[in-house]
């Protein structure tokens, strides 16, 4: 099985048969050759990944969207901690609630709301997520006020 070499900036997808559910479909570039490995970055930003290069392969010459084997469009997996909304068939949650990704298992997400409720969390399709910006998230409340002085509590520590 002699493979041509790797070169930096060819571009690559990782084989079906090995691939992670969040890598099938995603066309990489080649940034670095180590002595064993190559390293390669996702074309639409994100992390870079050390792989030996038997697992990859040519990427397709078309310019296609990505999709996986249920037809659907890619969409790039979630870090935890990343805010987001909720809407679709089904779902009772107000849709402008916020949660937090708890943990990503390819198209299925574990989520909790932003602030807790309980130790609960629900399972939902990541195609019913929305990305939220953390900058555009703001503070209302009374989180800024100051906490009351204790009853009882003088000024000079007695």
């Amino acid at each position: 099985m002699n493979q041509p070499r790797l070169r930096i900036g060819d571009r690559v997808v990782v084989d079906a048969e090995v691939a992670r559910a969040a890598d099938r479909g995603v066309i990489y570039q080649v940034t670095k050759t180590l002595k064993v490995n190559v390293i390669v970055e996702p074309e639409g930003g994100g992390r870079p990944m050390r792989i030996n290069p038997i697992y990859l392969l040519p990427a397709p010459q078309t310019p296609t969207t990505a999709i996986d084997a249920a037809g659907r469009p890619y969409q790039p997996p979630l870090d935890q901690g990343t805010v987001v909304t909720v809407a679709g068939p089904g779902w009772t949650q107000p849709p402008d609630q916020l949660y937090v990704v708890l943990r990503n298992n390819g198209d299925r997400l574990a989520i909790a709301k932003l602030g807790g409720e309980q130790g609960r969390y629900w399972r939902v399709g990541r195609s019913r997520v929305t990305v939220i910006d953390p900058t555009r998230i703001t503070l209302t409340g009374g989180a800024a006020e100051p906490a009351p002085e204790p009853v009882g509590a003088d000024s000079n520590g007695d």
